[in-house]
């Protein structure tokens, strides 16, 4: 078998398993930075938070839904458009008779959840961050109301 003919007859696998290698090899190299940083960011949280303990001052608040309202509105979007590339890819590979339409409409639904879910995220965020602004407008007034008591 010549080798442009088997590149003819199973060219869908091979952009199947192209785009597997390179998945792999991403996570192999992305994964492993990825929880480095996030690792040295938690101890510099962490030394952060004790400085404030040795000198007395009041711990900052940790507040993680604003954090995790921005790690899942980026996440919904990125496994929304893995899945979509995926289910085009076979149907690429199995050349389906209304691949185009097919595609389209893939893609246009990836799209809107993708559209939905970033700005329910930032929407979400923006309410957390006025809803953080105003506990700590309530604890200044606190503090100050204790300092003309004393």
């Amino acid at each position: 078998m010549d080798i442009n003919e088997f590149v003819k007859e199973h060219s869908g696998e091979l952009l199947i398993l192209a785009l597997a290698a390179i998945i792999v090899t991403t996570l192999l190299f992305a994964l492993p930075q990825l929880l480095r940083a996030n690792s040295r960011k938690n101890e510099l949280w962490h030394e952060e938070r004790l400085k404030s303990l040795e000198k007395g001052l009041p711990l900052p608040l940790d507040d993680d839904r604003a954090r995790l309202a921005g790690r899942i509105a980026m996440l919904v979007p990125m496994v929304v458009m893995i899945s979509a590339a995926t289910v085009t890819s076979f149907l690429a590979v199995y050349k389906t008779e209304n691949l185009f339409a097919i595609a389209l409409s893939i893609w246009v639904v990836a799209g809107l959840v993708s559209l939905v879910a970033l700005s329910g995220g930032v929407a979400l965020m923006g309410r957390l961050a006025q809803i953080q602004a105003g506990e700590k407008d309530d604890i200044e007034e606190e503090t100050e109301e204790e300092t003309y008591m004393n």
